[in-house]
């Protein structure tokens, strides 16, 4: 992997010399630098250490487990399809989360309202164990789809 050199990288690509692995390397790397830098402002407790250890292991893992299911298939366009269908099941979520945060929201007030708050603590390991199950079914999805349209299966719509 090239760090800096960025003529040297250049030249690899113009020679067809980068492979789809030597892609996949930049491409995880960058998601971790990615996340880590969502976190370069945060506060640093040990909650927030422990997240983004937590949410750099599952991008880890996820990554990993989406190229070995696209290289076990038809090894075809990772990163074309990573980014398509991310988008689809990344927005999904983000709906999804919406709402769920929306009611969960409703409840904790509800909640705190009843009790004095609710403690600062027990919300942020609340929020550890959301983003870590969103990012966790978040690569499931992505590793089913990658699954269908490597192998060539798509099912077929209900009607």
């Amino acid at each position: 992997m090239i760090w800096f050199n960025l003529q040297e990288l250049e030249q690899k690509i113009i020679n067809d010399k980068l492979s789809e692995q030597d892609g996949f390397e930049y491409f995880l790397a960058f998601s971790i630098m990615g996340v880590i830098g969502m976190y370069i402002n945060s506060s640093q407790s040990l909650l927030t250490i422990l997240e983004v250890a937590i949410i750099v292991g599952i991008t880890i893992w996820g990554s990993y487990m989406i190229f070995k299911t696209n290289s076990e298939g038809d090894r075809k366009g990772f990163f074309k399809r990573y980014f398509a269908l991310a988008w689809v099941i990344g927005f999904r979520l983000f709906v999804f989360a919406m709402v769920a945060t929306f009611i969960l929201s409703m409840l904790f007030l509800a909640i705190g309202s009843k009790g004095g708050g609710v403690n600062k603590y027990v919300t942020d390991i609340f929020m550890i164990i959301i983003t870590s199950l969103f990012g966790l079914v978040n690569y499931l999805l992505l590793n089913n789809s990658f699954r269908n349209v490597s192998s060539r299966r798509v099912q077929q719509p209900i009607t």
